[in-house]
């Protein structure tokens, strides 16, 4: 009889390891049952220390909780929100991605390209032609790309940010939904790309027109904080001729640059989680979530100013709440939440330049029309002709009746007289990126974000803390190579995972793979980083590792 149940024993424990190694995703215990991606837009990662306020409930809780990289970098350029989204989520640059801005110029329709416009697809849940989107330009697959490849397509993956192409990008190809904000109707919207219609969760958030009873409220400085409220270099929103609170918007437009758009993030996202039911399947579930008003409010008002600091600390306080709505939902080892940005941003050069610092603005439509008048004169062109087709994100195109060795005679031209101009500091040719690597800096960073179909024949690299003073007369942009774009937070929280810092550079596309080992998911298909080992180390016992040791 003892014998027989030993069998039986044997049996059943073969057969429970057959279970794990053959599905990973057959118990809890291994695998988060929900993943949640917060990206902050334009936060740079002194913002961590700069703007916590002393009884901090949000960002304090991942510091003294998660694991912390202090010093996590971008390894490319430029530094604006889709290549960031995208090298987030597909571990690896605009060069292996194609998501080479928010926007490039598409040489075969002769204009400028979004990345993330789709006019194949409809608009759901609006009429505007501004929701059709999808991640078809996409060139490489995302780590909520083989999440739901790894489960059979039964991880549910959501995409939610105020931008289109913050949901969109994270949410990748395979994405069950990604939800974007339409400012002109002041509605959650999608694309027919993933649905026939609009959820009815999402029709019923809609319903409820908070955007109009936000509209109502006047954005107030907190008594606790004392910064100067008025600034000669901060723009202005709603009717007010100053800079100076209260402010009162007017628009869904300038709702959205306060704290009341990323309010209304965070409560679609709990409303996803319940509605959608997301980390209570089989499989693990993934939302991506990106915070956009930051990044509107630091362009208008700058990385000095009462405003974003007052939005920092309403959003420290909106991320507790956050994290106490899943601590209530979940258990802790049953999350796992990671926390970055897309990119930081520039001080505002006004202010540094008072106190002596080298930096200012200056014309780019001005550098365009020198270029040209330079390349007319040194080509021998009549002044009909433009030789330069576009110039956008200090990419210029030239133009596509230009002889290929025209092209790389004006390439070579352009470039050697780019050097010579002030606030210009390296130019490269397409035909140098396109060659053999190198260990300089600037070198390496524009060829990481190098797409030779979607970037222009000469690339020019401006000096640290020089910013276009046409598109930007006020606040301050992003968009570099240098440490104040480059440089953001990661902070790794849930599970098991226990409090430390490190401080060596790692690199944003270290994020990708780290999930995958986590999730037990194939890397995506350009990620070339190592994982973050401190992260995974303190992960659960692998399904692998237990398979092993159970033979043994």
């Amino acid at each position: 009889m003892s014998t027989l149940l030993g069998l039986k024993s044997g049996i059943a424990t073969l057969f429970f390891l057959y279970l794990v190694a053959g599905n990973p995703y057959c118990t809890y215990a291994q695998n988060p049952r929900l993943v949640v991606g917060i990206v902050v837009d334009q936060m740079r990662a002194d913002y961590l220390r700069r703007f916590i306020p002393k009884r901090s409930t949000g960002f304090r809780r991942l510091l003294e909780e998660g694991i912390v990289y202090w010093n996590c970098h971008y390894v490319y350029f430029p530094t604006y929100t889709a290549p960031g989204h995208a090298s987030i989520y597909t571990g690896a640059t605009p060069a292996y991605h194609g998501i080479v801005g928010n926007t490039w110029y598409e040489r075969q329709l002769g204009r400028p390209y979004y990345c993330v416009l789709d006019t194949t697809v409809q608009p759901i849940g609006t009429s505007s032609k501004a929701a059709q989107r999808s991640p078809r330009m996409l060139q490489a697959s995302t780590i909520t790309d083989e999440l739901r490849y790894a489960s059979r397509f039964q991880s549910k993956v959501i995409g939610i940010a105020l931008k289109d192409r913050a949901a969109i990008l994270p949410a990748g190809r395979a994405g069950t939904l990604a939800l974007w904000f339409d400012s002109r109707e002041g509605l959650w919207v999608t694309s027919s790309y993933y649905t026939d219609t609009l959820p009815e969760w999402v029709m019923r958030f809609n319903q409820r027109r908070y955007p109009d009873s936000l509209l109502r409220l006047d954005w107030t400085l907190p008594s606790r904080l004392i910064c100067q409220d008025e600034s000669l270099y901060e723009g202005t929103i709603g009717k007010n001729s100053t800079t100076r609170f209260p402010h009162r918007p007017t628009s869904y437009e300038e709702l959205l640059l306060t704290p009341a758009g990323n309010w209304l993030t965070f409560r679609l996202a709990q409303e996803a989680i319940e509605s959608e039911r997301l980390g209570r399947h089989r499989t693990t579930d993934f939302l991506a979530l990106s915070l956009s008003s930051p990044d509107l409010a630091g362009h208008l008002f700058g990385t000095e100013s009462c405003e974003l600091e007052a939005l920092y600390h309403e959003l420290d306080r909106q991320l507790g709440l956050f994290l106490d709505y899943l601590a209530r939902r979940f258990k802790k080892e049953e999350i796992l939440v990671f926390l970055t940005a897309d990119h930081g941003a520039a001080p505002t050069p006004e202010i540094l330049a008072e106190k002596g610092f080298g930096m200012g603005r200056f014309p780019e439509k001005a550098l365009l029309e020198q270029a040209q008048a330079y390349l007319r004169a040194q080509l021998g062109l009549p002044e009909s002709l433009s030789p330069i087709a576009a110039f956008l994100n200090q990419n210029f195109y030239l133009a596509e009746w230009l002889s290929p060795a025209q092209k790389r005679e004006a390439a070579r031209l352009l470039k050697s007289w780019l050097m010579t101009q002030p606030h210009v500091i390296w130019a490269y040719t397409s035909e140098e990126l396109s060659g053999g690597g190198s260990t300089f800096y600037a070198f390496e960073m524009v060829q990481a974000g190098f797409f030779a179909s979607r970037c222009g024949e000469v690339i020019v690299i401006y000096a640290p803390g020089w910013l276009d003073s046409e598109n930007y007369s006020q606040g301050t942009t992003h968009g570099s190579i240098w440490t104040y774009d480059t440089h953001v937070p990661l902070i790794w929280w849930g599970g098991g995972l226990r409090a430390q810092s490190f401080y060596e550079r790692v690199p944003i596309t270290a994020i990708a793979p780290t999930l995958a080992f986590i999730l037990r998911a194939p890397l995506p298909s350009t990620a070339f980083t190592p994982p973050l080992p401190e992260v995974i180390q303190q992960w659960r016992l692998p399904p692998l590792e237990v398979q092993e040791q159970g033979v043994n």
